[in-house]
């Protein structure tokens, strides 16, 4: 008897990547009408077709910008042709630069994601950026307020950055922050809800998170906005409470973000805004072509 075939032909790829391509491209035109067309004769490929690459390399879980463009230039350069020959330091600039474009991208669709939302999650994780015996050499990631710092982790110390999610109770992220290892997740409450950019009508009545998020002036703050902020131990954290670590565990498991690539800040800024940005696109693909919303792996890898 013939196995079923688990794996997506790569037809149903195509099918989804150029539903990606689609969905950035009419969404950049509106971003940045003048962007469409500068320099087109002097650039193989278009700001589109860059920032639906950067966010297929995500999406396929590829960390080198080297082997990702060597396959797409064997496989999908029926689609992009201009990735032939594309040098990874020519597309690693190109990605930099367009970076400012991946969240307002990405907000485009969180609306329809989201819908109303009644709930919403926030949390934290730790992302270790150096091995402690290269902190003595780590020019690009300057301790300041928004760069690396120590921070303790248990019972060992991580010389890191901290990436704060708010996110909804079907795991789709609203807004997220990316600060120093060792800033109190409290602090990013009001930040994160003020760039989640909700309507007075369609503001959060609970905020659910644990215990580094209670504080008495901040749970009366939000309560005079309409918000109840809801904090409880690890042992009592309910099914809703857990999505957002679910979030950050397909982030971590599929988009690899505990193990970029990146030696400066700015680069590991850029590759966190891919990920986010490809995780919601792949959300939102998968919704569009009747699959089940979270199996992203399935269809990408």
């Amino acid at each position: 008897m013939a196995q079923v075939q688990h794996t997506p032909t790569l037809t149903s790829l195509e099918e989804a990547l150029t539903a990606l391509f689609c969905l950035i491209d009419d969404a950049y035109r509106l971003i940045n009408p003048r962007g469409q067309g500068r320099y087109e004769s002097l650039k193989k490929l278009s700001d589109s077709e860059v920032l639906t690459l950067a966010l297929f390399q995500q999406l396929r879980g590829i960390e080198s910008e080297r082997s990702f463009l060597r396959d797409a230039a064997r496989f999908f350069s029926h689609l992009f042709p201009g990735v032939v020959g594309l040098h990874p330091s020519s597309f690693h600039r190109r990605v930099r630069k367009l970076r400012c474009f991946l969240e307002s991208l990405r907000r485009t669709l969180v609306g329809e994601l989201v819908g109303e939302p009644e709930t919403l999650i926030v949390d934290s994780t730790l992302l270790s950026v150096l091995h402690p015996r290269q902190v003595r050499q780590s020019a690009g990631w300057a301790a300041s307020s928004s760069g690396a710092a120590w921070a303790r982790w248990g019972t060992f110390s991580v010389y890191g950055v901290k990436l704060h999610l708010l996110c909804t109770t079907n795991r789709v992220p609203i807004s997220y922050e990316l600060t120093a290892a060792n800033t109190a997740d409290v602090l990013l409450v009001r930040e994160l809800l003020a760039g989640a950019e909700l309507e007075e009508d369609e503001v959060a009545r609970r905020l659910l998170g644990d215990l580094a998020y209670r504080s008495e002036p901040l749970r009366e703050e939000l309560a005079e906005a309409g918000v109840l902020l809801a904090t409880e131990k690890a042992e009592r954290r309910s099914t809703l409470r857990q999505q957002a670590e679910v979030c950050f565990a397909v982030l971590k498991g599929v988009f690899g973000l505990d193990r970029t690539l990146a030696t400066t800040l700015m680069g590991l800024a850029t590759r966190i805004a891919a990920k986010v940005a490809a995780y919601t696109y792949g959300l939102y693909v998968n919704r569009l072509l009747g699959r089940p919303q979270g199996c992203i792996k399935e269809l990408w890898a």
